[in-house]
This record gives C-alpha cells, structure tokens and sequence, in this order.
C-alpha cells in the first residue's frame, strides 16, 4: 500500500509539474513559418555547379491556454528477459504509471508488450474511468523471453491506427534494450515499416535502454517514422523520456511535416545532408515529422545547377506540407523561389557567401562525420574512424569561427582522444562511448 500511495503523489506531483507546458494551439493551429537560404548567392561558371540551400522551418510559440491537441499514443514495452537486468522492466513500469497518470481523460492510450510473442494488455481505449485498470495491467507485466521487436512494432502500429480521431496526434513509443532477433530484424526493412507508419498519420517514436540495443535500427526506425529517438544509458532516464514524449507529443502544432522542393530543368537535386528524403513524381520531399510549438528545424538541400551563361537563374521551389492536429487537415503553403547567380569573377563568388549559413552546415556535416567514425571504431577500424575525425576537423576550421564550430571541433576532438583510450570496444565502457557520441550527433542533426 506504501508503494501505490508513492506511486499515485508522484503522478500527482508530475500532473502539476507538467501542466503549463500542455498550453497548445487553439482550432485552426497557426501556420508554420519558412527561411530559405542559399549558402552563397551565386554559381561559379565554368565549374561543377554544385550548391546548399538551407531551409528553416519554425513552429510558433505556444499561446498562453488550457487546451492542447490530444495525444492517441501506444506504449510497446520490451519485455524479453534482459530487461530484468539492472531494473529497467521496473524503471519503464514507473514510467508507465506515470504517463497513465499525465495523460488527460480523453487522450487514448494502448499498451502492447513483447518478447518472443506480442500481447496487448490494454487495446486504444480513452484514458478518463480507467486509470485504476491501467495501474494493474502495468504492474502485472513481466520479464519473458526474446525479443520479437517488429511484431512489437507493427501491432503498436495497429492498435495506434484503430485509437485514430480527428483531431489527436497518433504516435508509436517503442522501448527496447537489446538486438530484433525474432521476425523482421533487418534494419532497412524495419525502417520502411516506420516510413509506411508515418504515411498513415502515425509517427513513431523510440527508446534505446542501456549499452546493448542496435541504435541504427531504433535512430532509423525514428528517423523514417517522423518521431524521436532517446538513448537511455542510465534506466533511471525512462521516467523523464517518456514524460517528455508525452510534453513534445501535445505541444505539436504541426503533424508529419514536410518539406517539397521541385527544380526546374538543367537544375538536379543531390541530397538532403543528414535526412530522409525521397522523390516524388517531379518533386523531392524531406520529412521532418511532428513539430513542437517554439522549436525550429534546419535543412540543408545540395543541388547542382546547370548552365553557361552569366545572369540570375531561377532554380526552383520549396513549400512546406504537413497535417494541422487539431483540424486534421493537410496544408500546403504557397511555394517560396529560389534563385541564384551564375557569375565568372571568382571575387564576386567568394563574396556571395552566407557565414550563418556555412557555420551552421559545418557543424552539421561534422555530426555526419563523427557518426561515421563511431560506426568505423564499433567496427575496429579505429585508424580509418581517426581518418574521418580528421576530415570534420579540417571542415570546421574552414568555416567561418563561431562559439558552435569551436564547440564541435572540441567534441571532435575529444571524441579522438577518447578513440585513443579505449581499448576493448566490447566493454560496457566502451559501448557507453559510443553510444553517446552518436545519440549527440543524432539529436544535433535532428533537433538544429
């Protein structure tokens, strides 16, 4: 009885703490604002023609309400046997008590366990007259066996699809501690079970527990699902993630948020550095996924434009797309031009540059490099790892100096020498490393 009354002024306490950050938009969310950049202004002729445009998408600030979008969220819990490890099926059942106490009484919630085989607990139903029924269904779960993660992920997925409403935000929150092992395992497919999601309205957000999960699989999974990824090293960490999942989730003003460029001819689109991207009959999309009120998101688009003659040149498009929550209808905005200047005097060229522009995709194209590297040393390719270490040094000393290029030349730097230190890179240690240094270049690229 002690333990419930804790658990109950706990949720308590979090319901008070949490509430004056659920203000969220009124019916008819506003509308998201675009800044379209090039990094310098002008094309160098006769060269390759290559060049960055970096696109800005700022959500509003949130007005001062009671009101917010209503969240349909299912909760997939990892329950194969290493979660009993180190406590962590206990710390995510805290979490879960305290997200069922968090949530509002017409928000919907499901709950969908696995390890060899999945289970659904509690099917989408609204929260408001059973909170006291999800208490028990939480504390009876408990540790099985393997780990069957896109059984998990799919039957989230449907129970999510069928909690459906106009005017919820839909979301998938997976958590797990170890490596697929059971049905679908390989990372590219999982991805596109994430991306179908997204198109389907439902986004997916994930939780990496400890040092032994595959954190491409759960990064990609994320990424391509339009949602979040958290990387958990200390299992204490589940109660604030989840908590804040549930903050991010109803502060969204926009839902499934993308960007669309179309080009003209001659002008051809290389990549988006660090996103999921995609053709689209003549368009290229970049997704973003749900976006919270006040936060920005940053993009950077290599093209390459084609063309002999001197003089201004139209290159193409961008607009945005995305899913008002409250509404739930698909808005796009009128499209934004992007023209640039095909010039012979390299003078003029060197002066066309953007210095916010080349700082900020420095330091993003540094975020890559260090995520190749980690990937390189988890291989044991520590010299090839130091090589790429060494190639996002030299990038960010040519950028323009700023306290965010010096800060990542220190992370680069530190990262180097940590590189050095380590010796065994299967020990928890090690892992530790790792994964941390790839979840910050994550959530640098992401979140910028």
């Amino acid at each position: 009885m002690k333990t419930v009354r804790i658990r109950k002024m706990i949720g308590a306490l979090a319901v008070a703490l949490m509430m004056p950050a659920f203000g969220g938009p009124p019916a008819g969310a506003a509308s998201l604002s675009m800044d379209v950049r090039p990094e310098n202004r002008t094309i160098l002729i006769p060269g390759p023609g290559d060049g960055t445009v970096q696109i800005q998408v700022i959500a509003p600030d949130p007005p001062v309400r009671d009101d917010r979008p209503k969240v349909n969220l299912a909760l997939v819990i990892d329950r194969s046997g290493s979660m009993s490890g180190a406590r962590k099926l206990d710390f995510v059942k805290t979490a879960a008590h305290q997200l069922v106490d968090m949530m509002g009484p017409e928000d919907i919630l499901s709950i969908v366990t696995y390890d060899d085989r999945v289970t659904v607990p509690w099917p989408a139903s609204r929260v408001d007259g059973n909170r006291d029924i999800l208490h028990r269904v939480i504390a009876a779960i408990y540790p099985g066996g393997s780990t069957f993660l896109s059984g998990g992920l799919e039957e989230g997925f449907r129970q999510a699809r069928a909690g459906r409403r106009r005017g919820y935000v839909n979301r998938v929150l997976l958590l797990s501690d170890g490596l697929a092992n059971v049905g679908v395992i390989h990372r590219g497919a999982l991805r596109e079970m994430a991306a179908g999601m997204a198109r389907q309205s439902v986004s997916v957000s994930t939780f990496g527990v400890g040092n032994d999960f595959d954190e491409e699989l759960l990064a990609g999974a994320a990424s391509a699902g339009g949602g979040n990824y958290r990387y958990l090293g200390d299992p204490e960490g589940i109660v604030a993630a989840l908590s804040g999942e549930l903050r991010t989730a109803s502060r969204t003003v926009a839902a499934e948020v993308e960007i669309v460029i179309r080009l003209r001819r001659d002008c051809r689109f290389g990549s988006a550095l660090g996103r999921e991207w995609r053709p689209e009959g003549d368009a290229y999309v970049i997704r973003l996924g749900d976006l919270p009120a006040g936060e920005r998101r940053t993009v950077f688009a290599n093209l390459n434009v084609a063309g002999d003659r001197p003089g201004m040149r139209e290159v193409g498009e961008v607009a945005l797309r995305f899913r008002d929550p409250v509404t739930g209808r698909t808005v796009t905005t009128a499209p934004k031009s992007v023209s640039l200047e095909l010039v012979r005097d390299e003078r003029i060229h060197r002066e066309g540059f953007d210095r916010s522009v080349q700082e900020r995709k420095a330091v993003a194209q540094s975020s890559v490099m260090i995520q190749e590297a980690a990937r390189l040393a988890d291989e044991g390719k520590k010299e090839q790892a130091k090589e790429v270490l060494g190639k996002a040094a030299a990038g960010l000393a040519a950028a323009p100096a700023s306290p965010a290029v010096r800060s990542e030349m220190e992370r680069a730097a530190e990262y180097g020498n940590r590189l050095d230190t380590m010796g065994d890179m299967s020990s928890e240690e090690a892992k530790s490393v790792q994964k941390t240094i790839k979840y910050r270049s994550h959530r640098q690229l992401q979140e910028q």
